[in-house]
Formats: C-alpha cells, sequence, structure tokens
C-alpha cells in the first residue's frame, strides 16, 4: 500500500536539521558485508575499504577543502566517528551516506536514540557537521574512487 513520506519523526530530529549542516545517511553497501565482520579477514575487503567511506557531493566536499580519501569526522551533539571522503556526483548537496558499521568508523556514534510514536528508532539518519581531520592516510592513497555508477 501506497503511503507518504512522513519525515525524520524521532523527537530532536527537527532541531537537528537546524543546528547542523548534512543529513547523514546509513546503511550497508554491496561492497563491505554487514559491519564487515567477515571481511575484516579479507586482505583485499580491508585494502580496497581501509576506512570507513562516507559518499558526498562534490560540491560539498570542495566547500568544506576535501579531496578524495581524506579522512573526516562526522560529529553532532549525540557524539562522532570518523569516515573516508568518497565523491559522489550524484549524491544531493548536503545529504550524504555512510557505511553504518565498519571496524574503523561507527555511523551509529551519532545517531541519537529517539524513536517515533510507534517506538520505531530512527537509526537510517541523523544531521551533523562534517570536518576535515587528515589529508588521505597512506592507506588510502591507492584506493580508486572512479563513480560506481554505470552510464549508459
Amino acid at each position: 500500500m501506497a503511503t507518504q513520506w512522513r519525515g525524520l519523526q524521532a523527537p530532536g530530529k527537527e532541531e537537528e536539521s537546524k543546528k547542523f549542516a548534512f543529513l547523514i545517511n546509513n546503511g550497508r553497501a554491496n561492497h563491505v558485508w554487514q559491519s564487515a565482520y567477515l571481511d575484516q579477514q579479507s586482505e583485499f575487503v580491508m585494502n580496497r575499504w581501509p576506512f570507513p567511506y562516507i559518499q558526498m557531493n562534490p560540491e560539498d566536499m570542495q566547500e568544506a577543502g576535501l579531496s578524495a580519501g581524506d579522512l573526516v569526522e562526522v560529529y553532532n551533539d549525540n557524539g562522532a566517528t570518523q569516515a573516508m571522503a568518497y565523491p559522489t556526483p550524484t549524491a544531493r548537496r548536503k545529504q550524504t551516506f555512510m557505511l553504518f558499521a565498519f571496524p574503523t568508523g561507527v555511523q551509529g556514534n551519532v545517531v541519537s536514540p529517539g524513536v517515533n510514536e510507534l517506538i520505531i528508532p530512527n537509526y537510517k539518519q541523523t544531521w551533523g557537521n562534517i570536518r576535515k581531520i587528515a589529508s588521505a592516510a597512506g592507506a588510502a592513497r591507492g584506493t580508486s574512487f572512479k563513480s560506481w555508477e554505470f552510464k549508459v
């Protein structure tokens, strides 16, 4: 049954949206299995993704003084975590996507405990700021930042 999106319903999300610049979406990715709990033993995966990535619009990255592979801190009033900046031309401005869990950066560290009236937590989005903490680390310098999207 079709339904209208009701917005970010958990208490405090509206206030977060006014205080912080970026919507931080999170989830799983085909490139990393779940939270990388199996991939931590895979040299292939860990060399490919030495840090969790956060996909960002290239214009947002430029405004923040970021280059592909730079290490960033994602932070808000709930906490902080780190990620590797990954330029994604189709990402909407001021919206990002980050792996939900990874051994070297857990997105859940910045999610509020708020729930909606059905007691469903909104752990897939939060608002936060992003700042550079280091230029691309040696482990990230060999990472390919080619777009994953196939264009016909």
